[in-house]
């Protein structure tokens, strides 16, 4: 793969441009369906940039809770760490930033006066969307990588600046960041497809999201081959663990509030 798009006086890194990429593709998709959603474009534009910067921040700060014992051999010198520029450049945790987004949807809607399902569920499509073009970034990044395997599905990542165990480069392995991005944009064909259907009820989009989304995370999960932070019960990963709880919620939540209050 190539990490870094070379133009000779600069190198590019592909993971940016690919997060660029989903940002932009996202909020295009977003300012189309703003019309008959009853969303301006200024609004739009607003959420959105706040949503996209909470997101980061809570993905950074799960990374951090996560790989705690990685930045140092004391609090000093982990406290210290977390704040280099490279250490503030790499390393996120997807479902940080999906609470920390999710935190901050429900709190602008309270403010604003807005019904949070209501919003929530206009955004739901865009955050597969996005997700799935931004997995592409770490395709050609290296990271989030998959477990060595002699599928024909596995590929070899051969660049010494890619961010692929270093036991694992040149060898097959399963190519964990193209399942997740087929699997995230197959959720957001179907996700579309339900937001045109005008009798939906509300929170249905958003937590149908939550699960789909869970359910592909906690499969894919099984086929990663980078450092998931340790595991708990001796077998699960910390975001197989959030996917079964965030699965069990949105079941709960819809069957006992989305669905009964529509009855």
């Amino acid at each position: 793969m190539h990490p870094f798009i070379d133009l000779g006086f600069v190198k590019i890194p592909m993971y940016g441009v690919m997060i660029a990429s989903a940002y932009l593709v996202s909020y295009l998709y977003l300012v189309k369906r703003g019309k008959d959603a009853g969303f301006d474009k200024s609004k739009i534009s607003d959420i959105t940039f706040y949503i996209v910067l909470w997101g980061f921040i809570g993905a950074k700060i799960l990374y951090i809770f996560t790989f705690y014992n990685d930045f140092g051999n004391n609090f000093y010198e982990r406290f210290i760490n977390i704040f280099t520029l490279s250490n503030l450049r790499a390393g996120f945790v997807f479902y940080g930033g999906f609470i920390a987004a999710s935190i901050f949807v429900y709190y602008y809607s309270q403010k604003n006066k807005i019904n949070f399902f209501k919003l929530a569920d206009f955004f739901a499509p865009a955050i597969p969307l996005a997700h799935s073009i931004g997995r592409l970034g770490c395709f050609f990044a290296g990271c989030c990588h998959g477990r060595e395997t002699n599928s024909f599905l596995g590929v070899v990542f051969t660049s010494p600046y890619c961010e692929v165990d270093v036991s694992l480069i040149g060898h097959k392995i399963h190519p964990t960041q193209l399942y997740e991005s087929i699997g995230n944009f197959i959720i957001f064909l179907f996700l579309n497809g339900l937001s045109k259907n005008k009798n939906l009820k509300e929170g249905t989009l958003i937590f149908g999201y939550f699960v789909f989304y869970s359910f592909l995370r906690f499969i894919v999960e099984f086929f990663r081959g980078d450092n998931r932070g340790g595991y708990w019960l001796g077998y699960l990963s910390q975001a197989q663990l959030i996917s079964i709880l965030v699965i069990v919620f949105s079941f709960i939540f819809l069957k006992f509030y989305i669905w009964k209050i529509k009855k």
